[in-house]
């Protein structure tokens, strides 16, 4: 329901919450360690990295995580990209990160889509669209402890929609932003009570579905954020749900709508995890929260690999390790079923029984 929070915003209808677990596709190549922003375009997957790195995009082979093309923006510099979209005419890079919240030079690229897919192209130049934010008045250095970060951008119409990264509050501002060369305003709109930081974005122009990816500070829990059935450009005055992504502690950055019910995400290297591209089932409309769901119960855990498990209907029971990778799966029928999994090694395994269904936490000793 929609109710007046004190902070002075208003959120929107909060759906239900879940567990998500996302699927490792690949470990990516050494050289995308940084990966900052994701894009499918035409099922190619391209990326970009971070502050101090090349000025480039990077396609990505989904199969080994390998580097398939490298298109050059000449001139323009690699501040701190943090995100790239499209509105289908133009390719958008946003140089907009700022953990220190002292940035005056904040802009957006924007280069020509067709030139940018031609497979003879290496190297192209960009448009600059130049901006800053109104209400800012004060720029002194605050590192990761201010709410004028940015790293997560879509391209609607003719308008850029910003979604803000604020280490203080945990909130994330909406803001709106002309999508024209030159010097722009960046104008605030809304506010998310996001629970976190949110680090990327992305919109499917065939569904309305928005898709935010973030983490928890500290914890680097990851989570989504899913947007839908919203009036007009207001994405947070429709129905949202944060859903809790199972996939260790990860610093996610990346976020593309792979197809109409399947988003990819890339996470960051650090000193627990290897940059990866992830898969992940996900409904941008939500319906998956008002399907019917399978019931089930799972005895003993721990356990030695054999266990119980109940449920109410046939049901496909997948099993994940703690890190969200596919181990296996099994049909089940309705009643009790025996399962034997003494094969895997010790550890935390997720089961599930489909999508929406309640995830449980098993863990196997032997």
């Amino acid at each position: 329901m929609r109710s007046l929070i004190l902070l002075g915003f208003i959120t929107p209808f909060l759906s239900a919450a879940q567990v998500l677990i996302p699927t490792v596709i690949t470990p990516l190549s050494t050289t995308l360690n940084e990966t900052s922003g994701l894009l499918v375009l035409n099922g190619e997957v391209w990326t970009q990295l971070d502050s101090g790195n090349p000025n480039a995009l990077y396609r990505i082979d989904p199969g080994n995580g390998e580097v398939l093309r490298t298109v050059t923006v000449s001139n323009a510099s690699n501040v701190d990209w943090e995100e790239i979209t499209t509105d289908g005419t133009w390719l958008y890079i946003g140089d907009f990160g700022n953990n220190m919240g002292s940035r005056t030079d904040l802009r957006v690229y924007r280069v020509s889509l067709a030139e940018f897919l031609d497979p003879g192209t290496s190297a192209l130049l960009a448009d600059t669209i130049r901006f800053s934010y109104p209400l800012q008045t004060d720029f002194t250095p605050a590192d990761r402890a201010n709410d004028w970060d940015m790293e997560a951008m879509i391209a609607v119409d003719d308008t850029l929609f910003l979604f803000s990264k604020n280490w203080v509050s945990q909130n994330s501002y909406l803001y709106a932003l002309s999508a024209e060369p030159g010097d722009q305003l960046a104008f605030r709109r809304d506010t998310l009570p996001a629970q976190g930081i949110i680090t990327g974005a992305t919109y499917s122009p065939s569904t309305g579905g928005i898709a935010l990816i973030g983490y928890s500070i500290g914890e680097y829990q990851p989570f989504i954020w899913r947007l839908a059935q919203y009036p007009g450009h207001a994405f947070f005055r429709g129905i949202a749900q944060r859903d809790v992504l199972v996939s260790g502690f990860t610093q996610m950055e990346g976020i593309a709508w792979a197809a109409a019910d399947t988003v990819y995400m890339t996470n960051e290297f650090s000193t627990l995890n290897v940059a990866r591209l992830w898969a992940l089932p996900l409904d941008p409309l939500m319906g998956i929260s008002s399907h019917a769901r399978i019931a089930h119960r799972l005895w003993p855990s721990p356990n030695d690999g054999r266990f119980s498990m109940e449920t109410n209907a046939p049901c496909r029971m997948e099993l994940f390790d703690v890190d969200g990778r596919f181990r296996e799966a099994r049909e089940l029928r309705p009643g009790i079923n025996q399962m034997d999994i003494s094969d895997l090694p010790n550890g935390i395994y997720l089961v599930r029984t489909g999508p929406g269904s309640k995830v449980v936490r098993m863990s196997v000793v032997h």
